[in-house]
């Protein structure tokens, strides 16, 4: 049976990369791509199991959706069977509308979608669509028994973890059990050889870079964030030497020597991480990786041994300087700002760069609590800072919260992550958003600063054009 998996084009105005924010999507700048490693997962377990499998990366590749749709059966291949699209909150409509087309032009095929924006609201897939399936939650295992079912001539909507059309009705069958840690290590590593490596690269990585999940789920677990909805609460980690063995493989076999890890909360055992650091020290391959975790999990210690294995820089969430609103939405992420400051600085002088996220419009947050993140910024003062709007993703407890009576009442195309979606309640949406703007000016404007950015003058363009964006993306609230 023939399978073909697809990363949809982004859309006209904006480049989103559908895997961040736990699948939600988020907009990015032009210098970043990331391969659609959930897709990667999918492909490989399919060929396990004796399958075609073909991917289309149109993010990668600057295809439009006629391009996609040429894609669909080349010649000397049989058309596929099972189609299968990635899709976010703020490409929804787009996806959907394309696969749309591809029912149309295969009407035989079962046509499905991942990513969990239809995976939280799959009613509103469905209804929008002629999508036969929305996967829910995590895809490897659900797709692969819907191919199990195609290629024996059994039923491929039945396999549980789907939503599924029905004649004219729409049909929720059983959650799939999240994958435990041994379950992780058992499934095949992603099928990267499907996909050219060059097109995959970050602002701060020279060369194509890779990405890998070395664990899954985070027992943090903060009111708006996506990872805890997509991945679950528990903390779910492959073994250090079966990530080891990936990471030999990304780099002998695919010739990258760039890794970007995507798990939420890379250390969240503190044990598996200086084991995972002492093997790929030890096994001295020429790589260099960055990591996303939370900054009171790291000490000096750890950063010591992270740098001896490779890591180069290391992102946080941090969101809000005001001590109320971090308790109550980010569930303390950081001890205390004097501790974080401490970990930035050991960060430093261990060589490796450092990247805080920060929050602003939280549904209770004043103007005079924006100011209190945008001055931990400045007092953290990391490498690099990101500051996107509070966004209530599907099936979180902000969202739970936040929500209008009827979902469609959302309009899901604006959840970028840089536009306010009317959160907030003591300020206006294009309070929140000058107030995103002046962060940015705040934090990069200083004379030390700009000392230091004029160094890194690629960069430099690169946040200009983001900020420039901000102010577009303003104009509109």
């Amino acid at each position: 049976m023939d399978a073909l998996l697809i990363n949809p084009p982004p859309p006209p105005a904006q480049r989103v990369s559908r895997g961040l924010m736990g699948g939600f999507g988020m907009v990015v700048g032009e210098g970043l791509c990331y391969p659609p490693l959930d897709l990667l997962y999918v492909a490989a377990i399919l060929e396990r199991d004796g399958h075609g499998v073909r991917i289309v990366d149109a993010e990668a590749t600057g295809m439009s959706p006629e391009d996609v749709l040429a894609k669909l059966h080349p010649e000397g291949r049989p058309a596929p069977a099972l189609v299968g699209l990635t899709t976010s909150s703020a490409t929804l409509a787009l996806d959907l509308a394309l696969a749309d087309r591809i029912k149309e032009r295969l009407p035989r095929a079962i046509v499905f979608v991942t990513g969990s924006q239809g995976s939280k609201v799959p009613d509103l897939a469905m209804h929008n669509s002629r999508v036969d399936a929305v996967v829910r939650g995590e895809p490897e295992l659900s797709v692969a028994a819907m191919a199990a079912a195609l290629a024996t001539g059994g039923d491929p909507l039945a396999a549980p973890g789907l939503s599924v059309r029905r004649g004219e009705s729409i049909t929720h069958n059983p959650d799939r059990p999240l994958l435990k840690g041994p379950e992780l290590d058992a499934l095949p590593f992603p099928a990267r050889h499907l996909l050219p490596v060059e097109p995959y690269r970050i602002p701060t990585m020279e060369g194509p870079i890779q990405t890998v999940a070395s664990s899954r789920g985070c027992p943090i677990n903060c009111t708006y964030c996506g990872y805890v909805v997509a991945q679950g609460i528990p903390w779910r980690g492959r073994s250090a030497q079966n990530v080891v063995d990936e990471l030999r493989q990304v780099v002998e076999q695919h010739g990258v020597r760039n890794v970007v890890f995507r798990d939420p909360l890379f250390a969240g055992s503190r044990e598996r991480t200086l084991e995972l650091c002492t093997l790929l020290e030890a096994a001295r391959l020429p790589l260099k990786w960055q990591c996303e975790t939370a900054i009171k999990t790291l000490d000096e210690e750890l950063l010591a041994a992270m740098a001896r294995a490779g890591c180069v820089s290391v992102s946080f969430g941090v969101e809000s300087g005001n001590e109320e609103l971090q308790k109550k939405y980010s569930r303390g992420k950081i001890k205390t700002h004097d501790h974080a400051k401490v970990v930035v600085d050991a960060a430093r002088r261990h060589g490796i760069a450092t990247r805080a996220f920060f929050m602003l419009g939280f549904p209770e947050e004043t103007p005079a609590q924006a100011g209190e993140t945008i001055d931990l910024a400045v007092y953290l003062n990391p490498d690099t800072v990101q500051f996107t709007a509070v966004t209530p993703y599907p099936d979180t407890k902000l969202y739970k919260e936040t929500r209008p009576e009827r979902e469609q009442d959302f309009d899901y195309s604006k959840f970028s992550g840089t536009t306010p979606v009317g959160v907030a309640r003591a300020m206006s949406d294009t309070q929140v958003s000058a107030h995103i703007r002046r962060a940015y000016r705040r934090f990069y404007l200083r004379p030390s600063r700009l000392l230091r950015e004029l160094r890194r003058p690629q960069l430099l363009l690169q946040r200009a054009r983001r900020y420039v964006g901000l102010v577009r993306a303003a104009s509109e609230v």
